[in-house]
């Protein structure tokens, strides 16, 4: 009777530590902003909020060498082209890729 009781105490300390790692798999998109609104960014169509700890950098080339620098939601320009790192429809990491210019 004790291993049953074991078991489902198991089961359920499993249950409740595992579930929220599953609930936070996150997807990579690429695309190219279509538009930038407060904390609202739409790419390639589809809307996503912008997380309020959300990392933002710009990727760039110079002298030969790929270079990345922290940057803001006011560095994200319609027509940039993006890596983003999501949550559901949340965005975490946003990577703005500013190649030859």
């Amino acid at each position: 009777m004790k291993r049953i009781g074991l078991l489902i105490a198991v089961i359920v300390f499993c249950n409740v530590a595992v579930s929220p790692a599953y609930d936070t798999v996150h997807v990579y998109i690429n695309g190219k902003v279509d538009s930038v609104s407060g904390s609202i960014v739409t790419i390639d169509g589809s809307q996503y909020k912008i997380d309020v700890k959300c990392r933002i950098v710009i990727r760039y080339e110079e002298k030969n060498s790929f270079h990345e620098k922290p940057a803001r939601i006011s560095d994200i320009r319609p027509g940039d082209s993006v890596t983003a790192k999501k949550i559901a429809n949340t965005l975490h990491e946003i990577a703005i890729e500013r190649w030859g210019r």
